[in-house]
């Protein structure tokens, strides 16, 4: 089968089937380093948006963080 006549079967597929296949092509290629650091970062945003929910952590104004970054590459 050629990557042409994937590529029409592909687009065929509702969003959500195209989804799964980003997936399944995206798993196939990661190596088990890769899936243990995406596990990571997972896990670390979900603990960000508990302690946030639970008032635990403060969210900051984007505008504020980037002017900040800027002004501390100036340096």
């Amino acid at each position: 089968m050629s990557i042409a006549t994937i590529r029409n079967e592909m687009l065929g597929l509702p969003p959500e089937e195209r989804m799964k296949l980003i997936d399944l092509l995206w798993d196939s290629l990661s190596d088990p380093e890769m899936k243990a650091r995406e596990a990571a970062w997972a896990s670390e945003s979900e603990q960000r948006i508990d302690a946030f929910d639970a008032g635990k952590l403060q969210a900051r104004d984007a505008n504020a963080v980037f002017a900040e970054l800027r002004n501390s590459l100036r340096k």
